[in-house]
């Protein structure tokens, strides 16, 4: 009960307008505790774990850039070290090895990509979160923004 107090308490102090809390400011604190507006929900948690998810995204697609920058200079090292080798061996082996790793720059790209699509759908499912009011009716949206964006398989259906 004393939390409770305190609480409308510290409502009614943030909604007077002076130094003196009114009827009216406990009224609206009362509101406020009673039916709390949409933002006071869980909606501000799921914003936190899309940010959080989004920054982890991140992180890895700064990591893909910098394996295809390491994987880019070690084959042009290769390559470079195949053309300046007297030996025809040496010469053929930098340069297979240098083609072999600059072919492979391709697998850091691809994680880049597919974060960039995560973000995609995070930000997406974001703004579904933030819009809807029903959650029955975000379920079909989530599905088919995690079939469509994720996995690459819209599952759109046509209005025949």
């Amino acid at each position: 009960m004393r939390t409770l107090a305190k609480l409308l308490l510290v409502h009614a102090n943030a909604a007077s307008v002076g130094d003196t809390i009114t009827d009216d400011d406990v009224r609206l604190a009362w509101k406020r505790l009673e039916w709390p507006a949409r933002t006071d929900l869980g909606l501000a948690d799921a914003q936190g774990v899309v940010s959080q998810a989004l920054h982890e995204n991140r992180i890895i697609e700064w990591v893909s850039y910098g394996m295809a920058i390491v994987l880019f200079l070690c084959g042009l090292g290769l390559l470079c070290f195949g053309v300046v080798r007297d030996d025809k061996a040496t010469r053929v082996g930098a340069f297979f090895a240098g083609t072999v790793i600059e072919l492979l720059i391709l697998i850091p790209f691809r994680f880049a990509i597919n974060s960039r699509r995560h973000n995609i759908a995070l930000r997406m499912m974001g703004v579904i979160l933030h819009r809807i009011e029903d959650p029955k009716a975000m379920a079909p949206l989530l599905k088919e923004t995690f079939l469509a964006v994720v996995l690459d398989r819209p599952n759109f259906k046509s209005g025949k």
